[in-house]
C-alpha cells in the first residue's frame, strides 16, 4: 500500500505471502484480496492516526472463480458482506440460440382463446 498523491513517502505490508486483486471495502475498514492459494482474504485496516494493517481472515476458497492478477475479477456488495464472482462453467456442447419469429402474432392468437 502507498499513500496518494505522495506515493514515495511510505509503503505498508498487508500480506507477507503475496496477493493480488485488492479491493477496498465500502466502509474503508477492510481490504480484500486473493492470496497465493486463491483464497479471498480480508485484512482489517486503520487509517487514523496512521495507516496500520491488522488481522487477516481467510473468507473462503476462491480457486474455482475467474482470476486475473492485475484487476479484480470480483465485486463487493455495499454492506461488505457478499461478493459477486465469475465462475467459468465447463463446456457441455455447443451453445444453443433459439429464435422465435412472429412471436407477437402467436401471443395475440393465444390471448384470444
Amino acid at each position: 500500500m502507498v499513500p496518494f498523491p505522495k506515493t514515495a513517502t511510505a509503503k505498508w505490508v498487508v500480506s507477507t505471502h503475496g496477493g493480488s486483486q485488492p479491493q477496498w471495502s465500502h466502509s474503508g475498514r477492510e481490504l480484500f484480496y486473493r492470496d497465493a492459494s486463491g483464497n479471498l482474504v480480508a485484512v482489517e485496516v486503520k487509517t487514523t492516526p496512521t495507516f496500520s494493517a491488522g488481522r487477516s481472515t481467510t473468507l473462503f476458497p476462491a480457486t474455482g472463480f475467474a482470476s486475473f492478477p492485475f484487476r479484480p475479477q470480483y465485486d463487493v456488495s455495499g454492506d461488505d458482506q457478499h461478493f459477486l464472482m465469475i465462475r467459468p462453467l465447463p463446456a457441455s456442447g455447443p451453445d444453443e440460440l433459439i429464435v422465435v419469429e412472429n412471436w407477437f402474432e402467436e401471443l395475440k392468437a393465444k390471448s384470444r382463446k
